[in-house]
C-alpha cells in the first residue's frame, strides 16, 4: 500500500479536514473524545523505497533515528522523517531470516538484534569497537540491552528463550542464567532492562529481577486465559515509566507494577493497576499530559472488525477467533490513551481508529510500537507501513473543535497559540469569525453576541464586520450590550444601526441606549427625525401603542436636552408626567421656564416639586405659589409645611392651622407646640368648631384659661387621670380646688372622688376636699381612700417629728462644741508666735511687740497685725483672723 499525507481517522473517533457546518451546537455534547495524536505515514525517500520492497518485523527508536528490522534479515537506519544516508550508515544485514527483535543502546552507537538463525549480532553506527556476532544453539524470543551499554564495564545484554541468559563481555562473552524455566512456563517472549531492574514475561507471568541484590522482587501472574490467547500470537509488551513503574500490556490487559522500598529497606514489586481494555495490545508506552502534568498510558492494538468489544467478556469471546487464524478474520488498528483511576478502573482520554490501514489476518505480533515519550514522538509498525504518531498541534485541535461545534474551546485554543496559527486558516481572527458565525447558524444569536468582545477585541475592522453580519441577519439589537463606545470608537453608522433596530423592535432598549450612550457617537439630528417618525407610527397603534409612545417620548426628550431644545424637552416631560423633569430642571437651571406650571409639577410629584420651589424661593415668592395652587388646598398644606419647617412663611401660620384642621389633624397639636406665630383666638375658634378637645385644651391652657381647660377635660374625658396629671404639672392649689369643684358637680365622675381625694391630698388639705364632697352621695372606695390619706398624713407627721428631733440633736451638739471651744484657756508663753506674721508676741524688742489678741480658738496675733488684716479684708466682725481665712469644712 502506497499513500502520502495524513492518514484519515474514522468520524467516530478522530479528525476530518472538512468543517461540517451542518452539525448543530446541541450535538457538541455528544462529540467524541478529542484525539490526542495525528497519524501520518512516514513519507521520507528511504521509507518510500521500503514500502514496496520490504516487510517489517521489528523496530526500535532513538532520539536521533529509528531502526527498522525486516523479514529479509536487514536493518535500516533512518531519521524520524524517513530519510537515510546509506553511504555513511549503510544498510545492515546481520541475519538470513526475519529479524525477531532489535534494541538500540542509550548513546545510539550500537544496535543489537536477534533472529531465528541462532545469531545475536551487535552492529555499530559510527562505532565498531563492540561489534560482534554471537552464535547460539537456540532461537531467542526476546532481547534487551544494558541501558549504559557503551560505558558499562561488561557491555551486557540479555536473551530470553525458556531461560533468561545474561551476557557479559570480559575477554569473551560470559553467560549467566538469571532464570531457568520449565516447559510448562513457556517462552520468555518479552524482556526489558531499566537501571538495575530486569523485567521478563513468560506464560506464567511477569517477574522483576534486581541485579544489585541478585534477587527476584516480584512475580505477577497473567490476568487473561493463556490457553486461548497464546503469547506467540499476542506477545506481552513492556514500557518503563520514570518513577520505577513498569507497564505490561498483554492480550487485552494492562498491568502496572511499581518497585517500592519496604520499612526494612528491602525492595519489592507492587501491583497498582490491572484492568481490561477493548483491544489486543500490540504496544504500550506512556505520554505526558501537558494540561494536567500527569502520566497517561498510550496503547496501540488490534480490534476484531465487526465485534463489539465493550467489556472483558466480549474480548474473551473473540480470543478463539484470534487463535484459530481463520482466513476471513479482519482487524482494525486502534490507539487509546487512558488514565488509571483505581485498581480496575480507568478513564478513557482518547480513542482513534486508523481505518485506511488494511490488516487482513493480522495478529498483535505483527504490529509494533516504539516511542520517546519525552519528545512526544511515537512510531507504529505494521508489515508494510511505518506510521508517525505526533501530538495534536494547535491547528489540529482548533480544526477538530470547530468540526464538532465546540466553539468556545476552539477560540480559547486559538487565543493560546496566536503565533503558531497566525498565517494559517485558523488564525485567531478567522477562528473568531467562524465561532460567531457558528453560533448564529446554530440559532444561538445571544451566545454569538456575547463572544464579540473576545473575538473583536479592540479591532475596529472586526467590529465593523460584526455589525454588518448582525445587520444582515436582522439581529442588531443584540449588539447593544457589547458594542464598544471607546477603544475603539466606531463610525456613527454602526451605532445608528443598533439604535434604529431598537427603535422598531425594543423601545425600552432604545430608551436605555439613548440615556447611556454618549450622543456624540451618532448623528443626533438623524435619530431625532427617525424617533419623531416612529412616534407618529406608534400613536396610530391600538395594542401597547400608548406605552411605547410614552417611552419614545422620554427618549426624544433626552435627545432634545442634548441639542439644547429645553422647552421641547420640558413639554414632553410634563405631558408624560415624568418625574425625571425635576433633576433636569435642577441640572440645566430651567426653573424660569416652568415657574408658571407649578400645578403641573405638583401633580407629577408633590415632594420633588415642593423641594424645587423651596430651593428657588428667591425666584418665586410664597404668595405667587399660594396663588397658583389656590384651588389645591392639599398642595398648599404640603408647600406651607415645607416652608414653615425652614422657619419661613410665618405669615401663613393661621392658614396652615386651617389646613391642618381640615386635612391632617395629627400635625395640628405638634404645630401649636412648636410655633408661636399663629393667632391664639383664631386657632381656638377653629379647634372648637371642629370639636378638637386636646387641641382646644392646649390652646386654653396656653392662653391662661387653666380653669376652663380643666373644666373641658373633666367634661370631655371618661377618666380624670389626664386632669390629675395636668394639675400636678401646674402645681396650683386653686386649680386643684377648681378641679374638685368641677368633679363634684359632674355626676358622671362622682365615682372618681375617692381617687381625687388621694391625689389632691398631696397639695390640698384632705379636710378641704372632704368638706366639698356631697354628704348624701354614695362614693365608691371612700373608706379605702380615707385610710390611705390618714396613713399618708400619719407618715408625714412621723417624718416631720423625726426631722425635728434630728435637728434638735444636731443643734445641741454644735452648741456644746462651740461652748467648749469658747471656755477653754489659752496658754501664751515667751515663745508663742503671732498667727499672722509668725514673730514672737511677748518680745518687746520687736517692732510689733507689746499688745496682742488672744482668741478662744487658741490663736494669738499682734494687735497691729489684726488691724492690718481687717483693713485689707474689710473684716469688722472682730473674730479670729486666722480662722476667718480657712475654708468652711
Amino acid at each position: 500500500m502506497e499513500t502520502d499525507g495524513t492518514l484519515p481517522i474514522s468520524p467516530a473517533y478522530g479528525d476530518d479536514d472538512v468543517f461540517d457546518e451542518t452539525l448543530s451546537e446541541a450535538n457538541s455534547e455528544d462529540a467524541p473524545l478529542e484525539p490526542r495524536f495525528k497519524y501520518e505515514r512516514m513519507d521520507g525517500t528511504a521509507a518510500k523505497q521500503l514500502y514496496n520492497n520490504e516487510l517489517f518485523s521489528a523496530v526500535d527508536v532513538h532520539e536521533k533515528f529509528i531502526a527498522i528490522g525486516t523479514q529479509s534479515g536487514k536493518i535500516y537506519v533512518m531519521d524520524h522523517q524517513g530519510f537515510a544516508d546509506f553511504e555513511n550508515v549503510p544498510i545492515m544485514k546481520p541475519h538470513r531470516c526475519p529479524v525477531s527483535k532489535l534494541k538500540i543502546d542509550k548513546t545510539g552507537s550500537y544496535i543489537i538484534s536477534c533472529a531465528n538463525d541462532g545469531k545475536v549480532v551487535i552492529s555499530g553506527i559510527g562505532s565498531s569497537g563492540l561489534c560482534c556476532t554471537i552464535n547460539i544453539n537456540y532461537m531467542p524470543r526476546s532481547i534487551a540491552i544494558e541501558p549504559d551499554f557503551v560505558r558499562s564495564q561488561y557491555h551486557s545484554f540479555i536473551l530470553g528463550e525458556r531461560r533468561l541468559v545474561l551476557y557479559e563481555k570480559k575477554l569473551f562473552y560470559k553467560t549467566t542464567n538469571v532464570f531457568s524455566g520449565a516447559e510448562r512456563d513457556g517462552f520468555i517472549t518479552c524482556c526489558s532492562w531499566e537501571n538495575d531492574y530486569i523485567a521478563f514475561t513468560n506464560d506464567m507471568g511477569t517477574q522483576i529481577y534486581d541485579r544489585k541484590t541478585l534477587k527476584h522482587l516480584t512475580s505477577v501472574q497473567p490476568s487473561h486465559d493463556i490457553d486461548r490467547v497464546r503469547s506467540a500470537r499476542s506477545p506481552p509488551r513492556h514500557a518503563w515509566l520514570p518513577n520505577k513503574m513498569l507497564l505490561v500490556g498483554w492480550a487485552d490487559t494492562i498491568t502496572t507494577l511499581k518497585i517500592v522500598i519496604t520499612e526494612t529497606g528491602d525492595r519489592r514489586g507492587e501491583v497498582h493497576n490491572c484492568f481490561h481494555v477493548p483491544l489486543f495490545v500490540s504496544g504500550v508506552t506512556y505520554t505526558h499530559n501537558r494540561s494536567t502534568s500527569v502520566f497517561e498510558i498510550f496503547i496501540t492494538g488490534l480490534e476484531i472488525a465487526g465485534d463489539e468489544l465493550d467489556d472483558a467478556a466480549s474480548v474473551y469471546s473473540a480470543c478463539t477467533t484470534l487463535t484459530a487464524l481463520e482466513s476471513n478474520v479482519s482487524t482494525v488498528l486502534k490507539t487509546i490513551v487512558l488514565r488509571p483511576l483505581g485498581y480496575k478502573e480507568y478513564e478513557l482520554q482518547s480513542e482513534d481508529t486508523l481505518d485506511n490501514i488494511s490488516l487482513p489476518n493480522a495478529l498483535p505480533c505483527n504490529v509494533h510500537m516504539a516511542g520517546i515519550p519525552s519528545l512526544h514522538a511515537y512510531f507504529l509498525i505494521t508489515l508494510r507501513d511505518i506510521i508517525v504518531v505526533a501530538p495534536y498541534g494547535a491547528i489540529d485541535g482548533v480544526r477538530w473543535r470547530l468540526k464538532y461545534h465546540l466553539w468556545d474551546q476552539a477560540l480559547e485554543m486559538a487565543r493560546q497559540n496566536p503565533k503558531e496559527l497566525e498565517s494559517t486558516d485558523f488564525s485567531v481572527k478567522l477562528v473568531g469569525r467562524k465561532v460567531v458565525e457558528g453560533f448564529l447558524k446554530s440559532d444561538r444569536p445571544k451566545a454569538a453576541a456575547a463572544r464579540l468582545p473576545l473575538v473583536c477585541g479592540e479591532s475596529k475592522e472586526e467590529w465593523q464586520w460584526a455589525v454588518n453580519l448582525f445587520e444582515t441577519m436582522r439581529l442588531c439589537t443584540l449588539l447593544a450590550e457589547v458594542l464598544p463606545t471607546v477603544s475603539p470608537q466606531l463610525e456613527p453608522e454602526n451605532y445608528e444601526c443598533v439604535l434604529q433596530s431598537a427603535l422598531y423592535n425594543d423601545v425600552k432598549l432604545f430608551r436605555k441606549l439613548i440615556q447611556t450612550w454618549n450622543p456624540d457617537l451618532y448623528r443626533t439630528g438623524y435619530i431625532i427625525v427617525r424617533t419623531q417618525y416612529r412616534i407618529k407610527e406608534v400613536s396610530e397603534l391600538e395594542d401597547k401603542g400608548a406605552e411605547d409612545e410614552r417611552i419614545l417620548m422620554e427618549s426624544l426628550a433626552y435627545l432634545y436636552l442634548y441639542v439644547r431644545k429645553y422647552e421641547n424637552a420640558l413639554k414632553i416631560y410634563i405631558s408624560c408626567r415624568d418625574s425625571q423633569i425635576f433633576p433636569v430642571i435642577e441640572k440645566y437651571q430651567l426653573f424660569d421656564l416652568v415657574k408658571d406650571q407649578i400645578s403641573d409639577l405638583m401633580a407629577i410629584n408633590s415632594d420633588l416639586a415642593l423641594r424645587l420651589l423651596l430651593d428657588n424661593a428667591d425666584s418665586v415668592p410664597a404668595a405667587f405659589v399660594m396663588d397658583k395652587i389656590a384651588r389645591q388646598p392639599k398642595l398648599q398644606m404640603a408647600y406651607l409645611s415645607k416652608l414653615i419647617a425652614r422657619n419661613e412663611g410665618n405669615e401663613y401660620a393661621d392658614k396652615i392651622v386651617q389646613l391642618y384642621a381640615e386635612y391632617d389633624r395629627k400635625k395640628l397639636l405638634p404645630f401649636f407646640k412648636r410655633n408661636e406665630h399663629y393667632h391664639l383666638n383664631k386657632a381656638l375658634k377653629v379647634c372648637q368648631s371642629k370639636n378638637y378637645v386636646e387641641e382646644t385644651i392646649y390652646l386654653l391652657a396656653r392662653g391662661g384659661n387653666q380653669f376652663d381647660a380643666v373644666q373641658l377635660m373633666v367634661k370631655s374625658y371618661d377618666s380624670i387621670d389626664k386632669v390629675i396629671d395636668y394639675c400636678k404639672d401646674q402645681d396650683d392649689k386653686d386649680l386643684w380646688l377648681h378641679m374638685v369643684k368641677v368633679v363634684v358637680e359632674t355626676p358622671a365622675h362622682v365615682g372618681f372622688l375617692s381617687k381625687l381625694l388621694v391625689e389632691a391630698s398631696s397639695c390640698l388639705d384632705p379636710i378641704i376636699v372632704l368638706e366639698k364632697m356631697p354628704v348624701d352621695t354614695d362614693t365608691p372606695g371612700i373608706g379605702d381612700a380615707l385610710s390611705k390619706v390618714l396613713l399618708d398624713v400619719s407618715n408625714q407627721l412621723e417624718i416631720r417629728e423625726g426631722c425635728y428631733l434630728s435637728m434638735l440633736s444636731d443643734s445641741e451638739i454644735l452648741i456644746k462644741g462651740f461652748l467648749d471651744v469658747a471656755n477653754s484657756a489659752v496658754f501664751v508663753t515667751q515663745k508663742t508666735a503671732c498667727s499672722c506674721c509668725g514673730m514672737e508676741v511677748n518680745n518687746a524688742e520687736q517692732k510689733r511687740g507689746g499688745k496682742y489678741h488672744v482668741y478662744a480658738c487658741g490663736h494669738t496675733a499682734h494687735t497691729d497685725c489684726c488691724e492690718e488684716v481687717q483693713r485689707r479684708h474689710l473684716n469688722d466682725e472682730g473674730g479670729c483672723i486666722t480662722c476667718a481665712d480657712r475654708p468652711i469644712e
